[in-house]
């Protein structure tokens, strides 16, 4: 790791940027696992109606 000396704002930005990309990436993976629904018209249409129209 890289020693460096930093103030007690940088210290407490770079904090505060580390909390905000955590959030950012359990938002992003939250979105990504979440479950959806697929979209409810109404209309259904089987899946045999083509094979016949053919």
């Amino acid at each position: 790791m890289i020693e460096y000396t930093a103030t007690a704002e940088v210290k407490q930005g770079m904090a505060q940027a580390h909390d905000a990309r955590a959030q950012v990436l359990r938002d992003a993976l939250s979105w990504i696992f979440a479950r959806r629904r697929a979209p409810a018209s109404g209309y259904r249409v089987s899946r045999w109606t083509s094979a016949r129209a053919s």
